[in-house]
């Protein structure tokens, strides 16, 4: 027979089972479309350092650091490494996390100053450090942004030591100064009014140091020069050093502009320019003139910090010298006086388009135009001494290209401010023209250029 049991009775039967699977499902599409909507809505955050990274890290650093997203910031955290060991937090700042809950209004950007030193970083060591700044978002997708940059770390003042020997300077001419840099030092070397004379490691190491100098013939005959060494934070050291200098005598000279010279210089550097003729020459002839020595002395900046010269230079071959370096210009036209200027190199003539030598062994950095120079060629002998090539008719080489002592790179001319045919040959040592003749002479070179490492 068959056996019958008790049941419990259903109060919902399958339709209310079916609404129970409904309502869970329509649960869970609501939770994933609302997560869909706050991921949508989460941002990503911007960071930046008010003002930039600063140049170095110091004793003591302060830092501005400024970031922007709608739903805040949940933590802002900065670390220092270095040497390859882990990143120490040195700075933090951590709000309550709200995945999902956002604020209705836009937060305004915030900022956040600070300091790094060893109170923050107790490990922090001279040398270089990697600061790294990262801001997390306040939202459900927590999207971080992160700067990262690389510095010196320097944490001693500079200081710098002359020798006693006593250095013989002469105006216009090429002197090596030696002294000694310690403590914490980027750059250092001489500087002579508004001129500064770069050094380079001696014989004896990193921290004696050589600078080729010179006392410019337009600095005040009262300035004398000084040692300097500075860091990457700013601090600087100076110190005077046993010197004596040679005054020297350069001539005074009076140039009477032509019409013809004058249409043919303002036709090749001024075309169409409105104004008079005199107004426009002396403009070319003071501040395109600082123009370009300015561009000179940064191609001299990056010199090569190693001998490529050897020898003596030479000059163009049976070149008759029309010109002397330093001659003191003073430049007239129609009456009128224009401009007083220095003639910062020396002017050779031979024949019509002359073969043009490289004064000495190098590598070509500039070949084209260049202002009052017209077509020029400057070459790098290293340890920041270049050869200047100017008004030449024809360029034979290529900037970068390596030339050898001799080697013919280009033609003699009239190009720039120049009225006839000939070579203007100007040596510059660091920022500054010095005279080329004395680097023709080896026992010159041998008594001078002694303590340079070759």
């Amino acid at each position: 027979m068959p056996e019958y049991k008790l049941r419990e009775p259903s109060y919902m039967g399958g339709a209310g089972r079916s609404l129970i699977v409904v309502i869970a499902v329509v649960l869970l599409l609501g939770l994933c479309g609302a997560l869909a909507y706050l991921w949508i809505r989460s941002t990503d955050p911007v960071v930046e350092v008010v003002g930039g990274f600063p140049r170095a890290l110091g004793p003591s650093t302060p830092f501005r650091v400024r970031w922007a997203n709608p739903h805040g910031i949940r933590r802002l955290t900065v670390t220092v490494e270095q040497k390859g060991a882990s990143a120490a937090v040195a700075f933090q700042q951590v709000e309550p996390a709200r995945r999902f809950g956002f604020r209705r209004t836009p937060m305004p950007p915030g900022e956040a100053a600070f300091s790094l030193d060893r109170n923050s970083v107790p490990q922090l060591a001279a040398g270089r450090a990697i600061v790294t700044i990262e801001v997390q978002s306040n939202d459900l997708r927590a999207q971080t942004a992160r700067l990262r940059q690389e510095l010196p770390v320097v944490l001693e003042k500079p200081k710098v030591t002359p020798t006693e020997k006593t250095v013989f300077l002469r105006r216009g001419g090429t002197g090596i100064v030696t002294f000694s840099v310690g403590g914490g030092w980027s750059s250092a070397g001489v500087r002579v009014g508004r001129f500064q004379f770069p050094s380079w490691p001696s014989k004896e190491g990193e921290n004696v140091r050589v600078s080729l100098v010179s006392i410019p013939p337009e600095v005040d005959e009262d300035v004398a020069p000084v040692l300097y060494a500075r860091n990457a934070i700013g601090d600087e050291a100076t110190s005077s050093f046993p010197h004596q200098i040679t005054k020297g005598k350069f001539r005074d000279r009076t140039l009477e502009l032509s019409g013809k010279l004058m249409d043919k210089v303002l036709g090749e550097l001024d075309p169409g320019a409105a104004g008079e003729a005199a107004d426009r020459f002396a403009r070319i002839n003071s501040v395109m003139r600082r123009i370009n020595d300015e561009a000179l002395a940064s191609l001299a900046a990056k010199s090569e910090g190693k001998q490529l010269w050897e020898g003596p230079f030479v000059l163009l071959p049976r070149g008759k010298a029309e010109a002397l370096f330093a001659d003191h210009r003073t430049y007239r036209y129609a009456g009128k006086l224009l401009n007083r200027e220095w003639h910062l190199g020396i002017d050779m003539a031979s024949v019509k388009n002359a073969p043009i030598p490289a004064a000495n062994h190098g590598k070509v950095v500039h070949a084209g135009r260049l202002g009052i120079y017209g077509n020029c060629v400057v070459i790098d002998h290293g340890y920041g001494v270049l050869s200047v090539y100017g008004h030449m008719s024809q360029v034979g080489v290529q900037s970068g290209q390596a030339v050898k002592k001799g080697q013919e790179i280009g033609q003699s001319g009239m190009s720039g401010l120049a009225g006839g045919d000939h070579l203007h040959l100007g040596v510059m040592v660091g920022p500054a023209f010095v005279d080329p003749v004395e680097w023709t002479y080896q026992s010159w070179m041998d008594q001078t250029l002694g303590a340079l490492p070759r």
